[in-house]
């Protein structure tokens, strides 16, 4: 879709973004959609459009985080309710509630602005936000911040159309590339070799993460460079991480 057409497409809505609909029916979109391994910075009037449809450039996203005002919290002893609202529209978001986070603790308030990482979940017409994560955003400039992370996507939607393209493999591939589901974790459903680059993700730099190279050096000779590459792209497409400031840069959910 053109610049053009997407502007008529959303104006008044306060989209940045280059999004489209795909045609297929629902059951196929679940069958036959690979969604994009990125964590995508929207505005909340993409999600309340498009749901769980909504793309970037022709990818379909998988991982969104917006920014917006905490307007209610409603929590259960199994799940956390949230509503949220930016300068485009409303939405919901829930959060389940397991194990040792039984007896969670809201880290955000009523009337203060979040950061939220999710995943697009539809209801019928309705849409809503699973989250992954959400915190108190620390700073008025994140705001300002994220308006601008919105606008970058749209520009760089091209190269993120390449990219997807050139790395399309099938979670089959994947499995059978990185080992035997005898060597998985029990608790993760990872592979010794995928929990390792995990770890190292989760234990790298709070800002913007591990390095790919780097990650290669950390896991060296146990798993071949190649291998590396093809586990970061299985734990993004699962949504355990996500990218930063470069697409060789990543973080843990």
């Amino acid at each position: 879709m053109s610049w053009n057409n997407f502007d008529n497409s959303t104006a008044g809505e306060g989209g940045f973004m280059n999004t489209t609909v795909n045609d297929s029916t629902a059951g196929e979109d679940k069958a036959n959609l690979k969604r994009g391994q990125n964590c995508v910075p929207v505005m909340i009037a993409h999600l309340v459009r498009y749901g769980e449809k909504l793309t970037v450039w022709g990818t379909p996203v998988r991982l969104v985080t917006f920014v917006g005002l905490v307007r209610k919290i409603e929590p259960t002893s199994t799940k956390v309710s949230f509503e949220f609202s930016d300068d485009t529209g409303n939405i919901s978001g829930l959060k389940w509630l397991e194990g040792d986070t039984a007896n969670y603790e809201s880290p955000v308030k009523v009337n203060s602005y979040a950061r939220v990482h999710g995943m697009i979940r539809d209801q019928g017409e309705d849409h809503y936000v699973l989250i992954v994560n959400i915190q108190p955003m620390d700073h008025l400039m994140e705001l300002l911040s994220h308006h601008m992370e919105v606008t970058l996507m749209s520009l760089q939607g091209a190269s993120m159309v390449n990219k997807v393209a050139n790395n399309d493999h099938s979670m089959g591939n994947q499995s059978v590339q990185n080992g035997s589901v005898n060597n998985s974790n029990a608790n993760s459903g990872l592979n010794r070799q995928q929990q390792m680059v995990l770890d190292i993700i989760e234990n790298s730099d709070p800002e913007f993460g591990a390095e790919r190279d780097q990650i290669k050096s950390a896991v060296a000779p146990n798993v071949p460079p190649q291998m590396v590459d093809e586990i970061l792209e299985f734990l993004s497409a699962e949504g355990h991480i996500y990218t930063t400031k470069t697409d060789d840069y990543f973080k843990a959910i």
